[in-house]
């Protein structure tokens, strides 16, 4: 069999692997750090979730099924596979930034309000003092 036939299948699975992984990520990060910044917030963590966890799926199927040529990008050689990784690494970054920019406000507000709230009978007894 031709290994093209093999090309679309292997990026659609890298994609789904990518989002998949990504959710599970975003859910246990979401559960053990509350996201107060409502939708835009939690879309930018899932999205920077699943851009890191794709990286290790991509890479093998890169390496194992797609083995693809070298790329000139800007004059240079390039294996596709760094090409990959520099992207998914900086879609990340980029991600979790822009999250770390929505979130900034209402995460204040929310710490603010849990330390207005002062010291309560309940927090006595379970700081263990």
């Amino acid at each position: 069999m031709d290994a093209s036939a093999f090309e679309f299948p292997a990026l659609i699975a890298m994609v789904a692997i990518g989002l998949l992984l990504g959710w599970e990520v975003h859910q246990r990060s979401a559960s053990q750090r509350r996201i107060h910044g409502g939708a835009a917030s939690s879309l930018f963590n899932y999205l920077s979730a699943s851009c890191f966890a794709a990286i290790l799926p991509t890479v093998l199927i890169i390496v194992i099924i797609l083995r693809p040529e070298n790329v000139t990008f800007a004059g240079i050689v390039w294996h596709p596979l760094i090409l990959a990784v520099l992207t998914l690494g900086f879609g990340s970054y980029l991600f979790a930034l822009l999250h770390s920019v929505v979130e900034r406000g209402p995460m204040a507000r929310a710490m603010g309000a849990e330390e207005a709230r002062g010291w309560t009978e309940e927090d006595a007894r379970s700081s263990g003092l």
